[in-house]
């Protein structure tokens, strides 16, 4: 509870605390005075005023949605996907991105067998859009053998502007082709907020 004077006949407000909602603290402002002194600083021209400080908070939040399977069914070379998914931050973030077999691997083969491949290159890019301080689009572009160590992209300052996409382009079979069989790929995309 505090007390504050005026510079007049020694009003007194009170500040009392009601109700904490969503991280922000509702006040309520009380003030007394009597009738004799609300007639007096009625003739009384002095004026007077009162600061009260109003803090609230948001927490910084960064979410990714979306991923899931792609089938690019029979591997050719060459081919190209698109896929987006959701991305959520209040504030700056840094995005990674790791291959966990440098392409599509052969299961259960992934070095091939004889002249016949057991793996296919693809690219990667990714295009993220970005607002504050100024409209701008967040990209690169990776070999998936490169992407054995993870990749990361930086907002800067900016922050996401609500999703992004990523486009796959797939290489040309080495050698003889590729070897007859499944292929399967994990690319991991990791989200941190830079607070």
């Amino acid at each position: 509870m505090g007390l504050f004077l005026t510079t007049s006949e020694g009003k007194r407000a009170t500040v009392r605390s009601m109700a904490q909602a969503a991280g922000l603290m509702a006040l309520v402002l009380a003030a007394t005075a009597s009738t004799a002194s609300a007639e007096s600083a009625g003739s009384n021209d002095a004026a007077t005023s009162l600061d009260v400080i109003v803090k609230g908070k948001i927490t910084a939040s960064c979410r990714l949605s979306g991923g899931g399977d792609i089938n690019f069914g029979e591997l050719t070379g060459g081919q190209q996907v698109e896929a987006d998914f959701g991305l959520a931050c209040n504030v700056p973030f840094d995005i990674s991105f790791q291959s966990q077999s440098g392409g599509l691997a052969h299961v259960d083969k992934p070095r091939g067998e004889g002249q016949f491949s057991g793996r296919l290159g693809y690219t990667l890019n990714v295009a993220i859009p970005t607002i504050s301080p100024q409209a701008a689009t967040l990209g690169g572009t990776f070999a998936s053998e490169n992407l054995i160590a993870k990749k990361t992209l930086s907002s800067g300052e900016g922050i996401a502007k609500g999703g992004g996409r990523i486009q796959i382009l797939t290489g040309r079979p080495e050698g003889a082709g590729l070897l007859a069989g499944e292929y399967s790929e994990v690319l991991s995309v990791t989200l941190a907020p830079r607070v």
